[in-house]
């Protein structure tokens, strides 16, 4: 928290500060005109673009009665500008101004700024950095965090907002900073609710981050994030034209349960923006563009504990859901898992953070491609993106499995009696595969469309994504 000598004698002054003049803000607004803070927002923004409002709001006046703090300019700077030539706002949090402390002054700045992106339908980039409210102000610095959360709440669904952790952001700024679509941090920043000295625990809020890197990296993210996302709900995602081969085969292929590689594969040109990459997860969420069409995708990592889902990466899966549905932007799923994860950890609030996976699935009204690459064995089947979910195309490759159980299992589970010396539990698990848990079987009963080939995997989503290209833009229908 932002603090400051305490002492009654000031009180008990009976002069008043002149307020300043025109000029007087003008010079205290130019000597900060080289500070970190503004050079970050110049490197966010396209190139002599960035256009400051409310640059003269002081910090409240009775805060610093009759002391040399009266001409202190607000905590925290606001304005706008392009990014890749589209309309942005921003506020940040200037730490060189009494620490950034928030108080009723810095959330009007952030609420008029908010205000004026919603009726525009322009994202929102918020910088933290700041040492926590003014002790001094009160219920009313209190409620200053109240009102951004409103805003930030308000702004959800209708413009994507990206936090950016520069610096100082804890306690109900980190609360604040989780509201938002996506959070990106620089490595040296703190982020945390309660002090890790007092829990104990370090990087608590990991989960929550999109990326993690310099500040030299951070922002040529967010630039690029905020290229590829569209302006506002209204919008939906982009159909450009293709600048890689729509019916590019992928030749005989063998990915090796690896995300990545999957993503590489079918993205055009190879391109695409993960977000949260950690090392050995099982769930890989990215942005990128295949046969034109901007799309989000879902994608298991069977290498990685088996693409088992854990209920962190059933959160960050829903969350991801939900915001592409939002945003109109479709939705492709990559399945490769052999179901949940069993562990302790899990079961405190599993079936919690589950039922938000599932429901952001079902109630999603974007488009949605799930194509299963390997397995999708128990509920990672149901869950992740499956045609009784309101998947609207389910392809499977030749080579999968899908049921309840994996062969291994199924046959230890039910077969084992029929184990002889002419039949083996080899034999069992080859028959298993080819008539329980085949994608013919799956095919069979409704569930798969068709059945294809690794070498055709970027071609059919290509083709399925633009034929859904124009759902819900149909005349007289509405989401």
């Amino acid at each position: 928290m932002a603090n400051r000598e305490f002492r009654l004698d000031k009180y008990a002054k009976t002069e008043l500060r002149a307020l300043p003049t025109a000029q007087e803000l003008r010079e205290s607004l130019d000597r900060g005109a080289n500070a970190q803070i503004r050079q970050r927002l110049y490197q966010l923004f396209d190139e002599n673009t960035f256009i400051e409002t409310g640059a003269f709001t002081k910090r409240g006046f009775s805060d610093f009665f009759a002391t040399d703090k009266s001409n202190e300019l607000e905590g925290v700077i606001c304005g706008y500008g392009a990014v890749d030539g589209k309309l942005v706002y921003a506020f940040a949090e200037d730490a060189s101004r009494m620490g950034g402390a928030i108080d009723d002054r810095h959330a009007k700045k952030i609420a008029d700024l908010y205000d004026m992106a919603i009726k525009n339908g322009a994202p929102v980039v918020g910088v933290f950095d700041s040492n926590g409210t003014d002790i001094f102000a009160g219920t009313s610095s209190l409620a200053a965090y109240a009102r951004i959360m409103k805003c930030v709440a308000k702004a959800s669904g209708t413009i994507p907002q990206i936090a950016f952790i520069s610096g100082t952001c804890i306690g109900s700024a980190a609360t604040i900073a989780a509201m938002f679509d996506f959070c990106v941090q620089d490595r040296e920043a703190q982020f945390y609710v309660t002090s890790p000295e007092l829990t104990g625990v370090k990087d608590a809020q990991k989960n929550l981050l999109t990326y993690v890197g310099e500040c030299s990296q951070c922002l040529p993210f967010i630039r690029s994030l905020l290229s590829f996302l569209p302006e506002n709900a209204s919008v939906g995602a982009d159909v450009t034209e293709c600048n890689d081969n729509l019916n590019r085969m992928l030749g005989d292929v063998n990915f090796d349960g690896d995300a990545a590689a999957m993503l590489s594969a079918i993205a055009d040109n190879n391109v695409y923006y993960e977000l949260s990459p950690k090392k050995e997860s099982s769930v890989s969420l990215a942005f990128t563009t295949v046969g034109g069409v901007k799309c989000g995708i879902v994608a298991n990592s069977f290498k990685h504990h088996e693409g088992r889902i854990c209920s962190d990466c059933a959160k960050k899966i829903a969350r991801f859901v939900n915001f592409c549905d939002c945003f109109g932007i479709p939705l492709v799923t990559l399945v490769d898992s052999y179901g949940l994860a069993s562990c302790a950890e899990n079961e405190i609030d599993f079936a919690d953070s589950l039922s938000d996976l599932a429901y952001a699935y079902a109630t999603a009204e974007n488009a949605k491609v799930t194509v299963i690459c390997g397995h999708a064995i128990g509920a990672s089947f149901a869950l992740l993106g499956s045609k009784a979910l309101g998947a609207d195309i389910v392809y499977a490759t030749d080579d999968s499995e899908i049921g309840a159980l994996n062969a291994e299992s199924g046959v230890a589970f039910a077969w084992d009696k029929y184990i002889t010396v002419e039949t083996t539990r080899d034999d069992l698990i080859a028959q298993w595969k080819a008539e329980v848990s085949s994608p013919v079987a799956a095919a069979s009963c409704g569930e798969v469309d068709d059945i294809i080939s690794y070498s055709e995997l970027r071609a059919r989503i290509c083709s399925a994504l633009l034929m859904l290209s124009g759902k819900g833009k149909a005349r007289g229908f509405s989401y």
